[in-house]
């Protein structure tokens, strides 16, 4: 890892660290507790960065934009290549209520727009 620059998306059962080139670089399943299935975050720099991480790969890459959706718990990452083309990748844990109650799965939704 080069930096700790990094957005987080959780849905208080599940989190996911995630870098400005939309990479989970950690999360640990099924609990904040468990196992890390993602762990490239421990990774030194110049090692393998992709080692442990849920990548997006994106040929002749040139740089990223990352926001929050305003009032909400999406991340947006825009990853944008050397001729102008993007491709934006849209990234959350759900949460919602069903039957009175609050349900928290351990699940990581991925939007690809390209």
């Amino acid at each position: 890892m080069n930096n700790l620059d990094l957005a987080i998306i959780g849905n208080c059962s599940y989190a996911a660290l995630i870098d400005a080139q939309a990479r989970v670089v950690w999360a640990c399943l099924p609990h904040f507790d468990g196992d890390p299935a993602f762990c490239s975050l421990l990774e030194p720099a110049g090692d393998n960065a992709d080692h442990g991480a849920f990548a997006i790969d994106l040929v002749d890459y040139a740089r990223s934009e990352q926001e929050y959706v305003s009032n909400t718990a999406l991340l947006v990452t825009r990853l944008y290549d050397d001729h102008g083309a993007a491709i934006e990748i849209t990234d959350f844990a759900p949460r919602f209520g069903n039957f009175g109650r609050n349900y928290r799965p351990m699940q990581m939704i991925r939007r690809i727009v390209a």
